[in-house]
């Protein structure tokens, strides 16, 4: 019995399954490709202290001079969404996962977070990059490159906002509009505060994308291949 169509998925989808599947992946790849040029084109200069050391200077003095205390007040709140608030997100979302048995998804959650978080704290221990001097006034003891907040945070609600844009196919542009504002808004709170650089910001960003990528395209080939236990076209074996 043929499956009815997707209503998430376009027609263009349906109609050349194989050419889609090759262009997102070949989209992904693109993607993963530039943000891996980004991120290492901004770590070559943290060590030799070139053009983006002096930004990253300028741009963290020109914030604490212009900062205000009701400006600090609202972006530690804001920067609570790219920690405390999005790991309390994923885990409702995983238990949630879990309660419906959607173990393919599940899989996709742990493995793009869990994994993403895993590497965000190998590339801090590679780099070694101390934080801003005005990070003292906060309870951080972590490296500084890349900020774990912005690459956190681009990786979960970008993966949130992918399965809603999906889940809610006219609702597309508000969601990936909204996921991208908030967080931007997020790696800006973390250099307002001064508990981050620029480029560990930006490094950041590039890592989370190149890790998002290259999960979400893997999670397309299992979507479209029916691969893991939740294909509802493989045949189960009867009760006895």
């Amino acid at each position: 019995m043929p499956k009815p169509p997707n209503p998430t998925e376009s027609r263009f989808a349906r109609s050349h399954p194989k050419s889609y599947l090759g262009l997102h992946a070949s989209i992904g790849l693109v993607l993963a490709a530039l943000s891996t040029w980004a991120f290492f084109a901004i770590a070559d200069e943290v060590p030799e202290r070139g053009w983006m050391v002096r930004a990253d200077a300028a741009v963290t003095a020109w914030l604490q001079t212009h900062g205000t205390e009701l400006g600090e007040s609202i972006f530690v709140w804001i920067s609570f969404l790219g920690a405390q608030v999005l790991a309390t997100l994923l885990l409702i979302v995983a238990v949630t996962l879990l309660v419906r048995r959607d173990w393919r998804q599940l899989a996709v959650l742990a493995v793009t977070c869990g994994g993403g978080a895993l590497l965000n704290v190998a590339l801090k221990q590679a780099f070694h990059r101390t934080r801003p001097s005005f990070a003292s006034e906060f309870a951080v003891t972590s490296w500084s490159f890349p900020s774990g907040h912005a690459m956190d945070s681009l990786i979960g609600y970008g993966l949130l906002a992918y399965w809603l844009s999906a889940r809610f196919p006219r609702a597309r542009t508000p969601i990936l509009a909204g996921a991208v504002a908030l967080i931007i808004l997020i790696g800006y709170a973390r250099i307002y505060l001064g508990v981050h650089y620029l480029s560990d910001v930006i490094a950041g960003y590039a890592a989370g994308l190149i890790w998002l990528s290259v999960c979400i395209t893997g999670y397309r080939f299992a979507e479209r291949r029916r691969v893991g236990p939740n294909d509802p076209d493989k045949p189960q074996p009867s009760a006895r």
